[in-house]
């Protein structure tokens, strides 16, 4: 299936996550995509480190 065909294609497409993105980057984009597009679960990863600087 291609993803770009589903939920919110518009966005994808208008926002790439930025090549070799840094970690601030990718919590920016995953967090705006979050609020744009539910197509997948955000990467446990990047939701640790969002809920790390929530409690700092």
């Amino acid at each position: 299936m291609n993803y770009l065909s589903s939920v919110n294609g518009d966005w994808h497409r208008e926002h790439p996550m930025p090549k070799n993105a840094d970690l601030d980057q990718r919590v920016s984009w995953h967090i705006a995509h979050a609020m744009a597009c539910r197509c997948r679960a955000m990467p446990a990863g990047i939701a640790d480190v969002i809920a790390r600087r929530r409690r700092v």
